[in-house]
């Protein structure tokens, strides 16, 4: 009866394990933290990985605690540019996709610069700037990630999808957010759309207000529809990662508590997004 029972409970937990698509938090919501604290807190809230930060980490570290939390790391958040001085970019992005070959090769993920007027103007150097980035990412089998953001010149999920189509690399992806292409009056369905064949990692957060005055806010606290998403997920048979992204917005409110706010995504979000459909 014992070993039936067990037998049992562990086909459930496989069936679950299944059923699951890895859903993150990032680092980011965790200023000042000892990484350890913030691995053992994401793993009591049922996070089934991390998004680290760029930096001097040590690799044995998050090697460790990676296995003792068994919470991989799902990508590391960069803040690269496209526009300036070229080689400063490459070194600090071959950095990250080393600490990334050390530690899992988890995605590598970055915003890339600029303003939404220049895109015109800069669209043929960021073609140009982009091969030798692809062409790193190959050398060290680590994709990078790059984002389209309200804010940057690449501001669009079709005009990111097709830069990814220009350079050609397999090691060359997107970090899809659609809190950023909802405050452009674009559909979740129609931005996911033009981004899917590119997608290598998908951030999430919402918003409040509208552009330019717009805020961002925790994922569950804006107008972002999560069972939608969720279900066109499942029709696009996505199964790669999903990474909860803290805004500066909610960081730079007075008073943060970063736990408190890992909590309410973990109650609010995570049990829709991280469900795969049967």
């Amino acid at each position: 009866m014992a070993a039936s029972s067990f037998v049992t409970r562990r086909g459930l937990l496989l069936s679950l394990a299944a059923r699951r698509r890895p859903f993150g938090y990032s680092f980011k919501g965790f200023p000042g933290w000892p990484m350890a604290r913030s691995f053992a807190l994401c793993a009591e809230l049922g996070y089934s990985g991390v998004e680290l930060v760029a930096g001097p980490h040590d690799p044995g570290e998050v090697r460790a605690l990676t296995k003792r939390h068994k919470l991989p790391v799902l990508s590391v958040m960069e803040d690269l540019r496209l526009t300036g001085a070229a080689e400063p970019q490459l070194e600090r992005l071959e950095q990250s996709l080393r600490l990334a070959k050390e530690i899992g090769r988890p995605v590598v993920e970055t915003i890339v610069g600029g303003k939404p007027p220049e895109w015109e103007g800069l669209r043929a150097s960021f073609l140009e700037r982009l091969r030798p980035w692809a062409k790193l990412a190959e050398r060290y089998k680590v994709p990078v990630a790059i984002k389209a953001h309200i804010g940057s010149a690449l501001h669009t999920p079709a005009d990111a999808a097709e830069l990814c189509r220009q350079v050609g690399s397999p090691f060359l992806k997107l970090n899809y957010d659609f809190s950023h292409f909802q405050l452009q009056g674009m559909t979740l369905e129609q931005s996911l759309r033009e981004a899917l064949p590119f997608i290598a990692m998908i951030h999430v957060k919402d918003s409040t207000g509208a552009a330019p005055t717009h805020r961002f806010v925790l994922p569950g606290a804006g107008s972002i529809n999560y069972n939608e998403y969720a279900a066109l997920l499942d029709k696009a048979k996505y199964r790669g990662p999903i990474v909860v992204e803290v805004s500066a917005h909610v960081l730079e409110q007075e008073p943060f508590d970063a736990e408190a706010a890992a909590r309410f995504v973990a109650h609010k979000v995570l049990p829709v997004l991280s469900r795969k459909g049967v």
